[in-house]
C-alpha cells in the first residue's frame, strides 16, 4: 500500500544521506593539507573502504566489485596520502575497463599480512592491461598510456614517491587483454612507533 511505499521512500532516503555522509568525511580525509601529514597508525581496511566509496560511481557501470578484506595489522602511514594512492589504482583499473560489460569484469581488492611481515595491497582488475613495452615505464613521471588529454601521466608516478616515502613498495604484473594487478607492500607498525611527519612528496621536476 501507499504506506509501504512511503517507508521504503524514507529508507531509501536514509541509506543515501549516510553515503553522502560517509563520502564527504572520506573527502575531508583526503584534503587534508600537506602539514598536515603526520604519520601514525592507519586501518588499511578503513582507507580501503573511503577509496572505494569515492571510486564506486566509476567502477559500477564497469566492473564486479570484490572486496576481501581480513584482519590485518595497521601500517605507519599518512591516511590521506595512503588515500590517494588506492584511490588512484581504484581509478586506473575503472579505465583499463570498457564501460557496459559489468557482469563480466571484476576489481578485486585484497589486504593481507604477508608471510615475511609486510602488509600487502593487492588491487586486481580484468582490464585491457598494460603492453610489455609500457611496463617498464610506468611509474615515470608524465609518462602514460592513456589518450592525449585523457591523463597526464602523474598518478602511477606519485604512487610510487607514496609508497617509497612510506618505507614500502609497489609492484605491477600485467598482460595485454588480461589484466593488471598492482601489489603494495607496507612493514607493519611497530608498537612502540612514535608519531612522526611523513616524508613530503616533491612535485615533479
Amino acid at each position: 500500500g501507499r504506506l509501504d511505499d512511503v517507508i521504503e521512500e524514507v529508507r531509501d532516503a536514509r541509506v543515501c544521506a549516510e553515503r553522502v555522509r560517509l563520502i564527504v568525511r572520506d573527502l575531508k580525509v583526503f584534503s587534508r593539507a600537506p602539514d598536515e601529514e603526520r604519520r601514525g597508525p592507519v586501518d588499511v581496511n578503513r582507507v580501503l573502504e573511503s577509496s572505494l566509496r569515492l571510486a564506486w560511481n566509476d567502477l559500477r557501470h564497469r566492473a564486479r566489485l570484490v572486496k576481501e578484506l581480513g584482519a590485518i595489522p595497521p601500517v605507519d602511514a599518512n591516511e590521506a596520502r595512503l588515500g590517494q594512492v588506492f584511490l588512484n589504482l581504484l581509478n586506473n583499473a575503472a579505465q583499463a575497463i570498457p564501460v557496459g560489460d559489468a557482469d563480466h569484469n571484476l576489481v578485486r581488492v585484497r589486504p593481507t599480512l604477508d608471510a615475511t611481515g609486510p602488509v600487502v595491497i593487492e588491487v586486481r582488475d580484468t582490464g585491457t592491461g598494460i603492453a610489455p613495452e609500457s611496463l617498464p615505464r610506468i611509474f615515470d613521471a608524465f609518462y602514460t598510456t592513456k589518450d592525449v588529454g585523457a591523463g597526464r601521466g602523474l598518478g602511477l608516478s606519485i604512487c610510487h614517491r607514496i609508497v617509497r616515502g612510506l618505507d614500502g613498495e609497489i609492484l605491477v604484473e600485467s598482460a595485454r587483454d588480461r589484466g593488471t594487478t598492482f601489489r603494495i607492500s607496507l612493514p607493519p607498525r611497530r608498537a612502540d612507533a612514535l608519531p612522526r611527519i611523513a616524508t613530503p612528496v616533491p612535485p615533479p621536476a
